[in-house]
């Protein structure tokens, strides 16, 4: 996980991530941003879902089971291998990853859409998980 050394999230624990480029799958971008935030070559890549923020899908999720390398000291913050059990219990992670976290780990769950909503002071007022309507991105698994 990254602890965040900018905004959003500073100062919280996230996922790692990024923007897609011109012409970038979802999942190529998972691939590339994994590398260059963390200096792992992740594979085994499966598509999990998408998480809106207030009614806008923002975020493709991804799982990689396995990975190569060592990790790097990223710009975008501090990195550290957490535990599931952490991750779930802690308040320095981003607050909406608990919910969905187990959901997204199961191999037997279908992709879903998490749906986050904020107040006006960014406090997670409401939290669903909807079945995913759409296409999903391709490929679904590197």
């Amino acid at each position: 996980m990254l602890l965040r050394a900018k905004e959003p999230n500073k100062g919280k624990w996230n996922g790692v991530g990024g923007k897609i480029e011109p012409d970038e799958t979802p999942a190529h971008c998972c691939k590339r941003e994994v590398f260059e935030e963390t200096g792992l070559q992740v594979s085994d890549l499966s598509y999990r879902g998408i998480i809106s923020l207030d009614g806008i899908d923002h975020i493709y999720v991804y799982v990689g089971r396995n990975f190569e390398g060592t990790l790097i000291d990223s710009p975008e913050g501090k990195l550290e291998w957490k535990t599931i059990d952490w991750i779930l219990q802690s308040q320095e992670v981003v607050s909406n990853i608990p919910l969905f976290l187990e959901e997204i780990l199961d191999p037997n769950s279908e992709p879903k859409h998490f749906e986050c909503r904020y107040s006006d002071s960014d406090e997670l007022i409401s939290f669903e998980i909807k079945k995913l309507e759409g296409q999903s991105p391709t490929p679904l698994t590197l």
